[in-house]
């Protein structure tokens, strides 16, 4: 689900970095998972997701995008006040959300 997510936004993006970073606005995400389920099977995934967005000036276009897509799912997510990256040169801004798979 989340690279349908990302897709959408027309941003570009990669699970947990990019060696050769773009040079406009980018996502970078981490899928932690956690399994549940009856004894000795695991059926239902909780995956609490980490968006990173690198901007190399504000971009709420972007973030208005994010949101979106998020809302589009009626997925609840917690944003993380912007802030510079003095290493790279970015301002970052971070999402954080929850959903559950079942197989």
């Amino acid at each position: 689900m989340i690279d349908e997510i990302l897709k959408a936004t027309g941003l570009p993006f990669q699970e947990t970095q990019f060696l050769r970073p773009p040079t406009g606005t980018y996502v970078v995400y981490m899928d932690d998972l956690t399994t549940d389920g009856p004894d000795k099977m695991n059926r239902i995934y909780l995956h609490n997701i980490t968006l990173e967005v690198y901007e190399p000036k504000p971009d709420k276009k972007a973030e208005t995008a994010i949101e979106s897509e998020l809302d589009k799912y009626g997925l609840h997510f917690i944003k993380q006040a912007r802030y510079w990256i003095q290493t790279v040169q970015r301002y970052q801004v971070i999402y954080e959300f929850d959903y559950y798979t079942k197989k």
